[in-house]
């Protein structure tokens, strides 16, 4: 009877805690999102790659499919999460979808870093991994964002099995179904399954468990299966299925090709050690070095091999946009955890807490405290300026002439990438791209292509997007009779942002 009551008094215990750190993630999720262009008290305009999203979403309101109709190289899942968020709510109802998925990783990160140190550890340790959100956010609504509770949720269970034995058919299903997610938004992401699947694929058959092993992954296919089937009848029902691996895996490897102008050894290079180089990496990096000659050696020298590989892999196509960098969130958890384990585990009376202390006040002062305090401070002015549209000017200037010289269902054009005008406007973008750059870089043909179809189609209206007029777009505007009717700086066109006119 005692064994049972400890038992629950155990369960009750762990339930209030886990209850209090997921209330605690959510508030502080809440916070955050006040960082988003998309939050519903703000009236701004959607980052360049969120537009694009927004944009593809739009389309398929209308009828039209992505990557046949409307290109883009993103995966499936990121449009279907976009196109959830519009039946929340029209252009800001992404918003509650961003906000949860950081919830769900904020408390991944707080139950990672309590498989390895004590609550008020574990607390530090999920703020200071989470403070790489501030840099690495740029506005949000990226496939990054999306894959980072996934990739906590999948990190926590494989050192949760490693660490502790504890594993379920649950949890693999679960773990599945995030490897899934991730799939369908970018590949590249996926390296927290590859390292540690193979880790323990080793473990098995190396104790001879060829049972247990077939058990996990049959029940991790089950639910990868629960993604990816869904998505492939959607797919095919559509008759996508090719446009879709063409755009998604074929393009995606001339973006990351060493045949593109963008993607070079030295951009890669670059592009490493511009990840690699924070406070908190670096924090992690060698936090994880100092625990490679002990007990659970085989474990540190596999995450070791993660955490390089994450950044390869998100480097691979030599870009060094921050919100690559998300996915680094909750890789790094674990080994500023382990650090706090060993400040925890001082023999000297009073040194760990004294110890804790001197690294809590460090962690608040530098790394903490000042991005939220940040968040924080402008909460007040954004509410009392909630009923405001903040469009650029250069935007609604754009949007009335676009309203003055089309009706909704006239397609328009934009030169450049600048996809906001077709989500403001709620316009249809004419020929099957609705953005020519970087991708007619990385694929000229793409340049060809639209241009033809431009030919065929003429819209009404073609807007050219901040110093994008070039040849291509002012022989095409010359030799098909369209007059200019914007213009922000006319005594040097290749410098402005354009409006043009069919006559």
């Amino acid at each position: 009877m005692d064994k049972q009551n400890k038992l629950c008094a155990t369960f009750a215990k762990k339930y209030s805690e886990n209850t209090i750190a997921l209330s605690v993630s959510i508030i502080l999720a809440l916070i955050f999102g006040i960082n988003s262009p998309l939050h519903p008290w703000l009236g701004t305009e959607a980052g360049t790659d969120s537009s694009v999203f927004k944009t593809v979403v739009m389309m398929m309101e209308r009828g039209y499919q992505p990557y046949r109709d409307s290109f883009d190289h993103k995966g499936p899942f990121l449009y279907i999460l976009n196109w959830l968020g519009n039946r929340i709510s029209p252009y800001n109802g992404i918003w509650w979808i961003e906000v949860t998925a950081i919830a769900i990783t904020l408390f991944m990160l707080y139950k990672t870093a309590r498989l390895v140190c004590g609550k008020l550890s574990s607390i530090l340790t999920a703020l200071t991994a989470f403070s790489l959100a501030f840099p690495y956010f740029e506005g949000g609504n990226f496939s990054e964002e999306y894959a980072m509770p996934c990739i906590a949720v999948a990190l926590f269970f494989f050192l949760d099995y490693l660490l502790n034995g504890r594993i379920s058919r649950l949890r693999l299903i679960i773990s599945g179904c995030c490897f899934g997610m991730v799939l369908m938004l970018r590949p590249n992401m996926i390296s927290v399954w590859i390292v540690f699947c193979i880790l323990i694929t080793i473990l098995l058959l190396k104790e001879k468990k060829i049972k247990e092993w077939f058990g996990f992954v049959l029940w991790f296919s089950i639910g990868t299966a629960i993604v990816l089937l869904p998505i492939f009848i959607w797919l095919a029902s559509k008759h996508i299925v090719m446009e879709c691996f063409e755009s998604y895996i074929i393009f995606n490897m001339k973006y990351s090709s060493n045949e593109t102008v963008r993607t070079t050894f030295g951009t890669k290079w670059y592009s490493f050690f511009h990840f690699y180089n924070s406070v908190v990496f670096i924090f992690a990096f060698f936090g994880l070095i100092s625990h490679m000659r002990r007990l659970e050696k085989k474990i540190s020298i596999s995450y070791m091999v993660y955490l390089v590989g994450t950044i390869l892999l998100l480097t691979m196509s030599g870009m060094h946009y921050d919100h690559y960098g998300l996915i680094l969130i909750p890789a790094v958890v674990y080994p500023i955890g382990l650090i706090f384990s060993d400040i925890e585990n001082l023999q000297e009376s009073g040194t760990s807490k004294t110890a804790i202390t001197l690294v809590a006040l460090y962690l608040l002062s530098s790394l903490i405290l000042p991005n939220w305090n940040n968040s924080i401070s402008s909460i007040p002015l954004k509410y009392e300026q909630k009923d405001e549209v903040a469009y650029m000017e250069v935007t609604t200037d754009v949007l009335k002439l676009i309203d003055e010289y089309t009706d909704e269902d006239d397609p328009i054009s934009v030169y450049g990438n600048w996809d906001i005008i077709y989500v403001l406007s709620n316009r249809r973008h004419a020929t099957r791209y609705s953005y020519q750059f970087p991708i007619g870089v990385v694929d000229p043909t793409i340049m060809d292509e639209y241009i033809a179809s431009l030919q065929r189609e003429l819209p009404k209206v073609i807007v050219v997007a901040y110093s994008r007029y070039d040849e291509t777009i002012g022989e095409f505007l010359k030799k098909n009779n369209y007059s200019v009717k914007f213009c922000t700086n006319r005594n040097a066109p290749e410098k402005s942002t354009m409006l043009f006119v069919k006559e």
